[in-house]
């Protein structure tokens, strides 16, 4: 009797915890996949994400309401610029779908597909060191030297991506 009631219960309980993790909402997440594809996110979402990182940034480098407002036109700025990138990118995955579908493989098409990509991404690169030298020069010198020293102690934490906590 003793048996049933543990076997019982062990199983209840898986089958709750694996129904609780299913029921888990993927839509919200940076790496969801929604109408826009695999890893992008919605406009919407960045808008947040953008707010919550000047939120942290305005607590943690103390900035003024001009040094706010001026960081989030930047911020808005980039995000428009990249809109053309993006879209690009979109339209690169696409044409390496196809070139490797049916079985076969078209190597020309993919290595020039490829060469694009990894131009788009040291653009991205680019865009980011521009951001940041930006966004640094509307600091004063004790915010630049705080924000530095922040952006060199998040830095290891997360192999070549950047601190989610602190990130210009």
């Amino acid at each position: 009797m003793k048996k049933r009631i543990i076997v019982s219960t062990v199983l209840i309980g898986s089958l709750m915890t694996g129904g609780i993790a299913m029921a888990k909402s993927y839509g919200q997440g940076y790496n969801s996949h929604n109408a826009k594809g695999q890893g992008m996110i919605t406009e919407e979402q960045h808008q947040q994400r953008s707010e919550n990182r000047l939120e942290r940034m305005a607590i943690i480098l103390d900035l003024n309401d001009n040094q706010q407002a001026q960081i989030e036109t930047l911020q808005k700025k980039h995000w428009q610029d990249r809109k053309a990138v993006r879209d690009k990118l979109r339209k690169g995955r696409e044409e390496r779908r196809s070139a490797m579908g049916n079985g076969a493989i078209d190597e020309t098409v993919l290595r020039a597909n490829l060469a694009k990509r990894a131009e788009f991404k040291a653009d991205r690169i680019l865009e980011r060191a521009q951001m940041k030298q930006e966004i640094f020069a509307l600091l004063t010198p004790e915010q630049q030297a705080k924000a530095e020293k922040l952006w060199e102690s998040h830095k290891g934490n997360h192999g070549n991506r950047q601190a989610k906590g602190f990130r210009l």
